[in-house]
This record gives C-alpha cells, structure tokens and sequence, in this order.
C-alpha cells in the first residue's frame, strides 16, 4: 500500500467518527445502537492504521482504546 492508501484510511475513520457524533448530536442515533457503536468501531480502527503508519504512537493508543470502548458499548446492546 502506499501513503496516499493509509491517509485515504485515515480520512474514512475520520468521517466516520465525526459522522457518528454528528448522528447522536441531531439525535438520528442513539449512544446505545449498533450502528454509533459500529461506526465508531470502525473509524478508530481506521484512523489507528493510518497512526501506525505514520508511527503516530499517542494517536494509535487514542484509537485502540477508542475502540476498544466501542467493543464494550456493542457488548452491552441488548
């Protein structure tokens, strides 16, 4: 993969992210639902690949304990 691949991953964990809180801010999502949870999931992930590529170390272990988090709020949905 290139540079421009992993900034291209790091801008999809970021939209994702923002897009997430902007849902549960208009109240289009609930902070309990898979789907904030997920996209949350998912952009962290995102945004640790593009921090480990760019050795980034303290936005890396932003994003694995963010999703972390995640996993633990996807864990707790009934």
């Amino acid at each position: 993969m290139t540079d421009k691949h992993f900034e291209q991953i790091g801008w999809i964990g970021f939209i994702l992210i923002v897009s997430a809180y902007l849902l549960i801010t208009i109240k289009f999502l609930d902070t309990v639902s898979a789907a904030y949870h997920s996209m949350n999931l998912a952009g962290a992930l995102c945004m640790a690949v593009n921090a480990r590529h760019e050795e980034a170390r303290p936005l890396f272990w932003l994003n694995v304990v963010w999703s972390l988090i995640a996993v633990i709020g996807l864990m707790q949905i009934d």
